[in-house]
């Protein structure tokens, strides 16, 4: 497998999030509330549980960091603080078991290619759109609500 980063939202746009509740660059308003349904953190990658856990939905740019032209959408974090995903952690084993569509795109925010996992096995699709020399980064998706889950980046080899 080459050697992957995995970029959850950063920690500043989530502390930010949750000590304003108002999205960044936007500043439209988020909404807090208990979880009525599972669904994943953007920023730590492991699941908000429904009945459960608190979350913040707010409007984020998909492309944060990457690409100048933004794309905005839907995304949750914890209410509560929670340590951000690990960049060298590998492909999050919480969210194997719901179907995401992974994305790979060239710089100007070109979409060369989409793959659709259902069967938790992310890597040779990882490995596969990784290979096309064009790919400067993957973007992974939920396909069930089409929400950003977070980006792939090639990481630099030991």
């Amino acid at each position: 497998m080459l050697p992957i980063r995995i970029m959850a939202i950063p920690s500043e746009v989530a502390e930010a999030v949750r000590a304003t509740l108002r999205a960044p660059v936007y500043g439209f308003p988020a909404h807090a509330e208990l979880a009525t349904d599972d669904a994943p953190c953007r920023h730590c990658l492991r699941t908000i549980v429904a009945g459960k856990d608190r979350r913040i939905l707010f409007t984020y740019n998909r492309f944060n960091g990457v690409e100048t032209l933004p794309q905005p959408g839907p995304v949750y974090v914890h209410a509560d603080a929670c340590p951000r995903y690990s960049e060298g952690a590998g492909f999050p084993e919480e969210l194997r078991g719901s179907p995401r569509t992974v994305e790979a795109y060239a710089r100007g925010r070109r979409l060369l290619s989409q793959e659709y996992v259902a069967d938790g096995n992310f890597e040779p699709v990882i490995e596969k759109l990784l290979a096309n020399p064009g790919a400067d980064y993957l973007q992974v998706n939920s396909t069930t609500a089409g929400c950003f889950t977070f980006r792939i980046e090639r990481a630099a080899a030991k």
